[in-house]
């Protein structure tokens, strides 16, 4: 979830230098205009799905033993207003809202990109001769592709996400430009969609009001 506006990183790394304060100032102003969407977030979180294979009980936060923790996923629910690496294209991200919990992350997606789950690796026969199950047929590592004995676990893994929550597409329907898939998700794109822009005008507007607080101060005004 990220608001872009043009020069508003290098204004955050020009408050630090100017005045500590001054940039602590800002900063919360923006986790103010964002957290609302992230209360908002944490309430779509279910406190229990219906899978095989994510276990409920004792063994609370330990992904490697794949458990649901509905108070994992909901603490994982922030934002923050530190400047992200740049990515692909050489954009960062000043305010983002963001799920640090394993699973709740993948409630939030899961289905996205493949609705009815990814397809089933196929078998094939072993032949390289040193390797240790060379001659045997086994399942193809594609990580691209499910690597279940049951053909429809995807579809399955997905459907029972789906009866806790659907996923909700954020993607603004206004303007130019190429719609994302990423804007996509059942807690905190939910939320994003159901603020209906408030979030991103309130962020934009601290930013700004920064920026000129910024110019006055330097002019000594």
């Amino acid at each position: 979830m990220r608001s872009e506006l043009k020069g508003a990183t290098a204004l955050s790394k020009a408050l630090k230098r100017f005045t500590t304060n001054f940039a602590d100032e800002t900063h919360a102003e923006l986790g103010k205009a964002m957290a609302p969407v992230a209360r908002r977030a944490r309430g779509f979180i279910p406190s229990q799905i219906n899978l095989s294979g994510w276990m409920e009980g004792k063994q609370k936060g330990k992904w490697e033993y794949r458990a649901w923790d509905r108070s994992e996923a909901i603490a994982g629910i922030g934002y923050s207003t530190t400047p992200s690496r740049p990515n692909r294209k050489g954009f960062t991200t000043l305010a983002r809202i963001v799920n640090v919990s394993a699973a709740g992350a993948i409630y939030e997606t899961a289905g996205r990109k493949n609705p009815h789950g990814r397809k089933q690796n196929a078998m094939s026969a072993v032949v390289a001769p040193r390797h240790a199950d060379f001659g045997k047929i086994t399942r193809d590592t594609d990580k691209n592709k499910s690597g279940s004995n049951n053909p429809w676990a995807g579809a399955q893994f997905i459907d029972a996400l789906n009866e806790q929550g659907l996923i909700v597409d954020a993607n603004s329907r206004t303007g130019a430009g190429r719609r994302s898939r990423k804007m996509k998700g059942r807690a905190i794109f939910r939320a994003w969609k159901e603020d209906g822009g408030k979030t991103t005008a309130a962020v934009n507007k601290a930013i700004e009001n920064s920026k000129a607080k910024f110019y006055r101060m330097a002019r000594g005004n």
